[in-house]
């Protein structure tokens, strides 16, 4: 209690400092020790004896002293955080033994206790207890002592997980001065209360499984500073079983960080054997590395060649710290050659550096892809793109040729996969599911054979010829479109032996014989002749066919290809508006024409004309008109127009578009003029006249009195219009004159009014 004009008790000065609250945190660093360095500093005045004349200040650290404060610190004895914050308020005035005997008093039990509910607040006091005596009196707890208290209070409160951090703990732990304050069995049993050995024992084995070395390295690569201490050993083999194994690693760490990198990442798992061999010494023989044990025996890697098995190791993984400064394609390549094969060679690294030497990461992975190829099952789709992928980095580096031409046997393969796709091509015509993309695989790898000049050797003479009569891509896209979206029959069937002949490669199939003429259906399935077929090779009279080609049943088609075509969102937008009910009676030379010219013209051109062509009607032509007369020079000045600069020629109206314009206006039910001239005003029609006239200077729409059934618009004659042109005139100013009559009438009036 509190006493009115007395000074407080150094327990209640204690109390009254953040001291106890540090301690209850676990927060040594929010110790306040110059506040109980002061309490201590005033209770040894406090209790230094008085004699008759003065008083005897009490000396730190003898006998006396020691016996007053070991009193004192009995008061507070089993208040917990109260009773350590006491003990190092005075650490610093006690000797070195009464000090030491104070810290080990208050040590918890290393025996495991279930009743003992209090064990980790007292643990947590204990521990800072140490850090703050060794930080106020570094003789009472040593450097080691402190150390060791740090990184297990990090254990005991959760916040040291990682191995690193108790590695300082094993460290100090191996000193035996340690073995007073912290003895094994307490450590020990704080490790196993927050469940350290399962968590480091899986946490490595999830970055073993996954092959992330380097987190391992940063887990486990101060174990060898440990080793040799007894108190450490002991302690190690109970709470990390494996820990020689990974004490006695020796990685490539410069190689080991570079895989943590994004070209890598996606490959963990397939590389994962390759990975392997930097790992530790899983075979129990405690050496640097795997593949310094047993270079034999690693599981997806196959055996290597017998001599020199170390350097091929040695080399495949020098081989992947290359791949991986080119990119995933090399990447890819080594996991082709060394991994999917399921055996390392030296041949398989030879082909290898010779892709990594061009340092080309594309080149690298149409390489893998042609590897792929060579090995897999069939597929007509990917071996088509894979060799024509591949097949002209063969012809652009000829180093290359024997490592990948001639151990592929590609003048062989080339081939026989164009001829299996081709096949499969003409298979999936005859069943009406043509495939677009194995169309244009052939195209691809039709034209790589074509430019791979130095296989031509090993073909016949014809198979060559074929090679260069393959399509171009538009025309086959346009065949493809064709097939899509026509209705006529002729023109399905024309489309189907374009494809057949020109795609399919079955014009080398349309054979005669002596006896008869058979001439095979487009979408025959059988297989296209190659460079090494029978036919090719029976050949007696130096033709490589001893059969004549006889050229496919010619069929006409009778649409044009810009029907069909792939055209820009203006362009298609016309398109689909000509085919439509409204306009699809219109001619189709005529609509065809303008739809070819309409590549030519702007983006906004054909964009106003799709906008103006919405139906059949009158007030389109006349609208039409409009928009066209505005394009077109005047009348009378065509050639001083045509004669211009380039920028005067640049709104030249093409013909289609006025032939466009006259068969939208001969659509038109007859009467045409009269409607006009009806519903549109005097301006409106003097400008339609006008605007007609721009357009056909030639007159062309009106009909002539020796022809009046075949030319122009019926109806549209010079008389009429100039009959329709005087009436609305006459009208008009009929309506005027009333008008103005009716004005000076109102006035008279109001004049007499």
């Amino acid at each position: 209690m509190l006493v009115p004009g007395r000074k407080p008790s150094w327990q209640q000065q204690l109390r009254g400092t953040k001291a106890i609250e540090a301690l209850k945190t676990g927060q040594p660093n929010r110790f306040p020790l110059d506040d109980v360095h002061r309490i201590g500093t005033w209770l040894l005045k406090e209790k230094s004896p008085t004699t008759t004349f003065r008083k005897r200040l009490l000396v730190a650290r003898t006998e006396e002293c020691d016996q007053i404060l070991a009193n004192e610190l009995l008061t507070v004895k089993g208040e917990l955080y109260v009773h350590e914050a006491a003990i190092v308020t005075f650490i610093s005035l006690l000797s070195y033994e009464q000090a030491r005997g104070q810290v080990f008093s208050i040590r918890p039990s290393s025996v495991t206790d279930p009743s003992d509910l209090f064990f980790d607040h007292r643990l947590s006091a204990y521990l800072q207890c140490i850090i703050l005596s060794g930080h106020l009196n570094p003789d009472v707890c040593s450097e080691y002592e402190v150390t060791a208290a740090r990184e297990l209070l990090g254990v005991a409160a959760g916040t040291t997980k990682d191995f690193p951090s108790i590695l300082g703990l094993l460290q100090a732990i191996g000193k035996e001065e340690c073995e007073a304050l912290l003895p094994v069995a307490l450590v020990k049993k704080v490790l196993k209360k927050s469940h350290y050995r399962t968590n480091l024992i899986r946490e490595l084995e999830t970055l073993r499984r996954q092959r992330k070395w380097f987190d391992a390295y940063k887990l486990a690569h101060d174990l060898r500073n440990v080793i040799g201490l007894p108190r450490a050993d002991r302690l190690l083999r109970d709470i990390f079983p494996q820990y020689p194994m990974w004490a006695a690693w020796r990685p490539n760490v410069r190689r080991i960080m570079s895989w943590e990198g994004v070209h890598l990442a996606p490959y963990r798992s397939q590389l994962g054997p390759v990975l392997d061999l930097e790992g530790p010494d899983t075979t129990g023989q405690q050496r640097g590395m795997l593949r310094i044990s047993s270079p034999g025996a690693f599981a997806g890697l196959g055996r290597p060649e017998f001599s020199n098995d170390r350097h091929i190791l040695d080399r495949l993984l020098d081989d992947l710290d290359t791949c991986l400064s080119i990119g995933p394609g090399s990447v890819e390549l080594l996991i082709a050659l060394c991994i999917e094969s399921k055996g390392i060679s030296t041949r398989a690294l030879e082909q290898l550096e010779s892709a990594l030497g061009l340092r080309h990461d594309q080149s690298s992975q149409a390489l893998a892809n042609l590897t792929r190829s060579v090995s897999s099952k069939p597929n007509s789709t990917i071996n088509t793109w894979a060799f024509s992928s591949a097949l002209p980095i063969l012809t652009v580096y000829p180093q290359l040729r024997k490592s990948y031409g001639d151990m592929y046997d590609i003048a062989r393969r080339g081939p026989d996969v164009l001829s299996t796709a081709q096949r499969q091509f003409c298979q999936s015509l005859a069943e009406n599911r043509v495939n677009d993309r194995l169309a244009e695989g052939i195209l691809a790898l039709g034209s790589a054979l074509l430019y791979a000049h130095w296989l031509h050797e090993h073909w016949q003479p014809a198979y060559v010829d074929m090679l260069s009569n393959f399509p171009t891509e538009q025309e086959t896209r346009s065949m493809l479109n064709m097939l899509e979206q026509t209705t006529s029959t002729s023109t399905r069937l024309g489309a189907l032996d374009f494809l057949a002949t020109r795609v399919g490669g079955t014009l080398l199939l349309r054979t005669t014989s002596s006896a008869s003429t058979s001439t095979l259906s487009s979408t025959s399935t059988e297989l296209p002749a190659t460079p090494f077929s029978s036919a090719s090779s029976s050949s007696s009279s130096g033709s490589p066919f001893s059969i004549p080609i006889t050229p496919p049943t010619p069929i006409v088609i009778t649409e044009d290809p810009i029907w069909y075509a792939k055209l820009d969102i203006e362009r298609e937008n016309f398109r689909r508006l000509l085919r439509g009910s409204i306009m699809r009676e219109l001619d189709n030379k005529i609509t065809t024409v303008c739809l070819k010219q309409s590549l030519a013209e702007s983006d906004g051109f054909i964009r106003e004309v799709s906008r103006i062509m919405i139906g059949n009607t009158d007030q389109v032509c006349v609208n039409m008109a409009k928009f066209l007369g505005n394009w077109a020079p005047p009348a009378g000045t065509a050639a001083s127009w045509n004669s211009g600069s380039a920028a005067a020629r640049v709104r030249v109206l093409n013909d289609c578009w006025k032939n466009l314009l006259l068969e939208m206006m001969r659509r038109r039910p007859p009467g045409m003029l009269d409607r006009c001239a009806e519903q549109l005003g005097l301006r409106t029609w003097e400008d339609w006249l006008d605007n007609l006239g721009r357009v056909f200077a030639d007159n062309r729409h009106l009909q002539r009195e020796a022809e009046m059934a075949g030319a122009g618009v019926a109806g549209f004659t010079n008389e009429k219009v100039a009959e329709l042109t005087e009436e609305k005139r006459r009208n008009a100013m009929g309506r005027s004159g009333s008008g103005a009559t009716a004005s000076t009438g109102v006035s008279s009036a109001g004049g007499r009014a």
